[in-house]
């Protein structure tokens, strides 16, 4: 990361990190069962990864730009801004902090930008009319310092990747509590050891994608690693160690499904639901 921007966070606090949502190809089941989780947890902050839009339009990729992907309005800046306005009108109303990560789907705006400079003055963000008003936006090659974790989409971690994601992330930033969106993978790694002959540990986690689970298997660029992906989210609460020092601890939650396909995390030894 070339630039860290410290978030003020108190014990506590805690705060909901979503999976990569990919709107308009977000599953709004598991995302109004997030929020609904989020609330009753007593969640104050809400921090989007990055990824948070498909932006297929403005994609460096041209197979991302085939028609077949704009059938029946879809795909669409307006498509992705309808999708979202619902999830976060019920963010703003339930959380009173609210901070969004670019992520590199975000970031295709700059090539649009580079063809088109007559857009250079024109934000991503601002491309989705009012929907971002009142949210906290920080550009792609930003991580943001949530007391002793850091939180970043990931595309730019080195090993985010790699077959063992959390593993290289923490081989490759041993000192760093890392968490991250981009591999659309729930995973975890801690390592203890000793600092001045006290306890101490760092880790990496992953914590998933909110996007739809068919749409995702019948990409056909995803749709190959989509098998090894899952729907998630985390919430971190930060606690006073007893010394004056702030701890946290993630609690990466993965979207399951009952037998009728829909969803349901536990939280805490508590079973939500979808109807909940």
């Amino acid at each position: 990361m070339s630039r860290v921007v410290k978030v003020d966070v108190s014990p506590g606090d805690k705060w909901l990190f979503p999976g990569d949502i990919h709107f308009d190809q977000q599953d709004d089941e598991a995302l109004h069962l997030m929020t609904s989780i989020a609330v009753s947890e007593g969640v104050s902050g809400i921090c989007l990864i990055g990824d948070t839009h498909n932006s297929l339009g403005i994609s460096r990729h041209l197979s991302l730009r085939a028609a077949r992907h704009y059938r029946n309005g879809e795909g669409t800046i307006r498509a992705e801004r309808l999708a979202a306005e619902p999830h976060f009108n019920r963010w703003k109303t339930h959380f009173s902090k609210f901070l969004a990560l670019e992520g590199n789907h975000e970031k295709w705006w700059l090539g649009v930008q580079n063809d088109y400079p007559g857009l250079l003055d024109t934000n991503w963000y601002e491309l989705y009319g009012d929907l971002y008003n009142g949210v906290h936006v920080y550009n792609e090659n930003t991580a943001l310092k949530f007391g002793p974790l850091l939180a970043m989409h990931g595309h730019r971690a080195r090993g985010s990747l790699a077959k063992k994601s959390a593993a290289t992330v923490l081989q490759n930033y041993p000192g760093q509590n890392t968490i991250y969106g981009h591999t659309h993978r729930i995973e975890s790694c801690t390592t203890p050891t000793y600092k001045d002959c006290r306890p101490t540990e760092h880790g990496a986690w992953t914590i998933g994608h909110m996007r739809d689970r068919e749409k995702e298997l019948d990409d056909p660029d995803i749709g190959p690693y989509a098998e090894r992906h899952q729907q998630g989210f985390a919430i971190v609460t930060f606690f006073d160690r007893g010394d004056g020092t702030l701890g946290f601890d993630v609690d990466q939650v993965r979207v399951q499904r009952d037998s009728n396909d829909k969803p349901l995390c536990v939280v805490g030894g508590r079973v939500y639901r979808h109807d909940d």
